[in-house]
């Protein structure tokens, strides 16, 4: 809001001359105002859960109003206390969301100030500043700068709506003459709510659509501070009448095109008319003359300078934030690979219809995931195979085991504990994800499979007891029986006794929590009601857009090394989150030999947990928004490489980056800090060119596609679309699928609102950002180290789908990583990597050296989880060193190649390995280049085998 004093009769008399200088008096309505403002931006970073930090909403005010106090002596000789804009200001901070660099909200400040110097008539501006700002933001940068969601006023409900409504009326509202037009408004505004709540009833409960719009604090702020500016709202009757009825009318036509934030952009429609009203009227009025007035000297300096300042912002900003560009042209491409003749071809099935009746209207929301991929040589042919799951594919392709017959081409594989379970998906769940690993130690890769809706499974190989390789489940007799809602689970050993722990992930709540004894969540079979109004089955939903804490509780068993295990006290352990959790990495973040792990949470701030000395983790929180603990609250997926090559494995969490939540994905660089148990995390994702913008993310893997040795990014996006809904749901042809418009005021209601799934809208028949291209982040290496550059639609990876896990792995033996990428909504998508033709064709620049580990059974398990190696050459004259460590979960629903790959670039010669095998005393070994080896961990020392 801004206020024009000389000119608005409610606020004469409220200013004071001294020293030059023009000040409020006491009885200056906009000093309780901008008091009321400041208390609200107080409680957002205190209790409210705003997606910013205090030093981000300082950044704006206090720079905004120094720019108001120069523009203002620069262009009107005005030396002037700018309250006004400090008001502005605080709405705005408020309102909008950059989450990554607070220095490109620098466009809406511009934007607000500059439109009273420019936007102007007979003197006055036109435009309330802050709605001007925020509504032009909206329109031409949707996906980096957004109105502030409604999950960001996390306790924002009928308390907080009504603090803004008093607050509105005792210290403004009565005092600046502007009755007419609030009332008004809301009475129409109410009206054309329920004209739209009845149109909208078969897609969204009505009371969802009154008290998303409603009571959502945006709009309050919207009605009270912005609608009712004195200097750019009419001060008669049926001024304020007629105002209140155009903005309404205007909203109404906006929500008919399906349109979000629509109040905004009525209010910049209708001032906008009016602006050019005025101006034609009196163009018409003295024939012409004023247009002399429009292009005198002044009305040009004031346009010239602010315009001046705007072209400096956006450049520096484009200098300082722009994508790099490499230097020669790509030695590689992704082939798309025919599925029929690899072997990996699938059909859709119908199990978004099986889902209980109560839940079909959001079915296709909640089985939105569980396309995964896992990869392992469980055979033991020298060749990686792969386990696929597909849940909404027909039920013999929800799990599926494919041997690697080389070339790319796959076989299914016959295993029947797999697909009995697999085809018993009602009662016993849907696999979500999976890995191979050697958890018994025996020799031979086992099968652990992520389930949701069911216990996980432990399928045991046979290969070491009978010669020929077989799985048969052991999941009871292993001890891990609890009911699950798991997209991913993953093995290390927490406490270096030697034996492979069990780490699973649990996204929505395990158990419906308001019966006494709370039953397992079955969505295909909820708890029929037990009285009139019975809802406690539909209780399952997230509790908050950006803090959730009703996910399942994660689980955690130890291995006693003779394939059984035994459930741990998490909460003793310090793991006591229930957020919903997607992904994890196990990684040794501080580098003090214990495995860390770094959670990614969806609907809430992601968990890192330090390892302390194996007997507690350190659960690690930021004081301010932006810091480790405190981030962008939509973490999907969780890649670990050390993308600069500073020795510090850094961290890549895919993230959603819409106009609805411009977030975007973070990459956390990790270096030393002061406390050497804790690293230093810095998110610089914005400018290092991996933010991911203007695309729903989901899993991300890392490896060097190019063999330079630097890592790169396959970033896998897209949400779902309407192909697998019935014929009788789809939406007309010409009519916009787009489920936010349904789904947005839901997200503006409280948690006894939204956790409910009876009030969400009918997803069946739209879509949700569908069919969004894919990512190829290509590190820059030695030109800009760490910095990235998009080149998917060069190497051929482009097209669209729902993707979920992306597999970066050697399939074919040939020294170069393929890609695999499974997609929610259709078949897999698989991709050859032609950096080399065959594994004799060695490009100059292209060099590579691959590593297996095994470790001694004793001191470190024999799958060598945890254990770091760090490689080294000479690159002309250049001391090189690449670290990577041995994890199996490589991101969202995808597993990790269980060889390390190193690119190695121009240098073909021997490398120096030194490999700190986990638990145990580092090795040094020499790797001979462009070829896969194994390195197996020494025998312990007599007295430590014995101490064993």
């Amino acid at each position: 809001m801004s206020v024009e004093m000389p000119t608005t009769p409610a606020l004469a008399g409220t200013r004071v001359e001294w020293g030059g200088w023009v000040f409020p008096r006491w009885n200056d309505p906009r000093l309780p105002f901008a008091a009321l403002l400041t208390l609200y931006g107080v409680l957002g970073f205190t209790f409210f859960g705003f997606n910013r930090s205090p030093g981000q909403m300082a950044f704006l005010v206090v720079s905004g109003t120094l720019l108001d106090a120069v523009l203002g002596w620069v262009l009107k000789r005005r030396k002037e206390l700018p309250l006004s804009a400090y008001i502005s200001c605080c709405s705005l901070a408020l309102l909008l969301n950059y989450s990554h660099a607070s220095t490109l909200l620098w466009l809406p400040v511009w934007l607000a100030i500059g439109s009273k110097y420019v936007l102007t008539f007979q003197g006055r501006h036109v435009f309330n500043p802050s709605m001007f700002a925020v509504a032009v933001c909206l329109l031409t940068t949707r996906e980096l700068i957004t109105a502030a969601p409604a999950y960001q006023w996390a306790n924002g409900e009928v308390a907080l709506s009504a603090f803004i409504v008093m607050a509105a009326l005792v210290l403004f509202f009565f005092r600046v003459g502007r009755g007419w037009l609030v009332i008004s408004f809301l009475s129409f505004y109410a009206l054309q709510t329920a004209l739209r709540a009845f149109i909208l009833r078969h897609h969204l409960p009505p009371e969802v659509l009154f008290l998303g719009t409603l009571s959502a604090p945006s709009f309050f702020i919207f009605v009270f501070y912005m609608l009712t500016d004195p200097a750019t709202s009419p001060g008669t009757r049926k001024g304020q009448v007629l105002l209140a009825l155009a903005i309404t009318c205007v909203d109404l036509v906006l929500h008919l095109k399906e349109s979000v934030y629509t109040f905004f952009y009525a209010a910049l429609t209708v001032a906008t008319c009016r602006f050019v009203f005025m101006h034609a009227r009196e163009l018409w009025r003295t024939r012409g003359a004023s247009l002399r007035r429009l292009l005198s000297p002044d009305v040009l300096r004031r346009v010239g300078v602010v315009g001046g300042l705007g072209a400096v912002l956006a450049t520096g900003y484009s200098v300082t934030a722009a994508q790099g560009e490499r230097s020669a042209p790509l030695a590689f491409h992704l082939d798309a690979q025919d599925l029929t003749q690899a072997g990996l071809s699938s059909t859709m099935g119908h199990t978004l219809e099986e889902l209980d009746p109560r839940v079909a209207h959001v079915a296709k929301w909640l089985v939105a995931v569980g396309d995964a991929v896992a990869t392992g040589d469980f055979d033991g042919d020298g060749k990686l195979d792969l386990f696929l799951t597909h849940p909404l594919g027909t039920p013999e392709h929800h799990a599926g085991l494919y041997r690697n017959l080389g070339g790319l081409r796959f076989e299914r594989v016959n295993v029947p504990a797999l697909e009995h379970f697999a085809t018993r998906y009602k009662e016993e769940g849907l696999a979500g994800g999976g890995t191979f690993v050697d958890w018994d130690g025996d020799g031979d890769l086992d099968l652990a499979v992520a389930v949701a809706l069911g216990p996980v499974r432990l399928l045991r190989n046979t290969l070491r007891e009978t010669g020929t390789a077989g799985f048969e489940d052991v999941t009871e007799a292993a001890g891990v029986t609890d009911h699950a809602v798991s997209l991913g689970l993953t093995f290390l050993d927490y406490d270096r006794d030697g034996h492979l722990d069990l780490l699973v992930l649990n996204a929505m709540t395990t158990h419906l929590p308001d019966y006494p004894n709370p039953p397992p969540l079955n969505l295909f079979k909820l708890p029929e009601p037990e009285y009139a109004g019975d809802r406690r089955m539909l209780r399952f939903m997230h509790d908050g857009w950006h803090n959730a804490n009703n996910g399942g509780k994660n689980a955690l068993y130890r291995g006693r090394g003779d394939g059984t295990f035994e459930k741990q006290d998490v909460e003793a352990l310090g793991l006591k989150e229930t957020h919903w959790s997607l992904a994890v990495s196990t990684v040794d973040l501080n580098q003090d030999g214990w495995t860390d792990l770094y959670v990614a949470n969806d609907f809430g701030p992601d968990d890192v947990y330090l390892n302390e000395g194996g007997r507690h983790f350190r659960h690690l929180v930021g004081q301010r928004f932006g810091e480790i603990g405190r981030d962008t609250y939509k973490g999907m997926n969780a890649s670990v490489a050390d993308f600069d090559r500073n020795g510090w494995l850094d961290v890549y969490v895919s993230n959603v980056h819409h106009s609805l939540q411009a977030e975007g994905s973070l990459l956390w660089m990790l270096g030393p800090d002061e406390d050497a148990f804790v690293p230093r995390f810095k998110d610089e994702a914005t400018f290092r060119g991996a933010l991911n913008e203007r695309r729903f993310g989901w899993g991300a893997a890392a490896g060097d596609l190019d063999d330079d040795g630097w890592p790169d990014l396959v970033q896998a996006n897209g949400m779902v679309d309407a192909r697998l809904d019935a014929p009788k749901w789809r939406i007309p042809e010409g009519q916009r699928n787009d489920y936010w418009y349904v789904n947005h005021k839901l997200m503006q209601s409280g948690p006894e609102v939204h956790t409910y799934a009876d009030k969400w809208g009918d997803i069946r028949g739209r879509v949700l950002y569908p069919n969004e291209a894919r990512r190829v982040y290509l590190n820059l290496g030695d030109a800009r180290p760490g910095h990235f550059v998009d080149v998917a639609r060069e190497v051929g990876i482009e097209a669209p789908d729902n993707s979920r896990g992306v597999l970066m792995a050697d399939l074919d033996d040939d020294g170069d990583l393929d890609v695999l990428i499974t997609n929610q909504h259709a078949p897999l998508s698989l991709y050859r990597n032609t950096l080399r033709a065959n594994a004799a064709d060695a490009k100059p620049d292209a060099h590579f050296v691959g590593l297996s580990l095994v470790g001694d059974g004793q001191r470190t398990h024999r799958s060598a989880v945890g254990t770091r190696v760090v490689v080294s050459y000479e690159d002309h004259g250049k001391r090189v060193e690449q670290v990577r460590e041995v994890g199996l979960m490589g991101g969202f629903s995808a597993s990790a190649d269980p060889r390390l790959h190193f690119g190695l670039g121009r240098h073909s010669g021997p490398v120096k390995a030194v490999i700190h095998w986990y638990g145990a005393d580092p090795q040094e070994a020499t790797l001979e280049a462009d070829r896969y080896q194994e390195v197996r961990q020494p025998p312990a020392p007599t007295a430590q085998r014995g101490g064993r």
